[in-house]
């Protein structure tokens, strides 16, 4: 649809958006294009000035535009502390020991026994071939 203002500005409004503010509030044709006409800011309505300004003072509009600003920003996250488990690298430790005496005499020849996470990883190369051992806790799931 053409629409001209006072001024002899000539706008294209768009039917759909006409038929869907008919739709949506019940409006005539008329109050549909008006209503159009001032949510583009083509026209200026004192209702809806006066609306706006009491808002701003109710601060309102302040608080739902910090609210979606906050909304959108992330929070820093703490960095991960990793606790200590004494229990479980007394385990690596012995085990890095014992395979030390044990598996230097069966596989002489090229072995390497490393310690890579001292709570979790024993690493093996044994005649050029890799190997891990992985120490998992498991632990009672908690009731609900």
């Amino acid at each position: 649809m053409t629409y001209t203002l006072d001024n002899g500005r000539t706008i294209q409004i768009p039917d759909a958006d006409i038929e869907r503010l008919q739709k949506n509030h019940g409006i005539s044709y008329n109050e549909a294009v008006y209503t159009w006409l001032v949510d583009e800011e083509y026209i200026n309505d004192e209702t809806v000035d006066e609306l706006s300004e009491k808002a701003k003072k109710n601060r309102i509009t302040a608080t739902i535009h910090e609210a979606k600003s906050q909304k959108n920003e992330k929070k820093e996250r703490k960095p991960r502390e990793k606790k200590e488990n004494p229990l479980k690298k007394q385990i690596i430790a012995g085990m890095h020991d014992y395979f030390l005496d044990e598996i230097g005499h069966i596989f002489p020849k090229d072995t390497t026994i490393t310690i890579t996470n001292d709570e979790k990883y024993i690493d093996f190369v044994i005649e050029g071939r890799k190997f891990t051992l992985n120490l998992v806790e498991h632990r009672e799931k908690k009731a609900k």
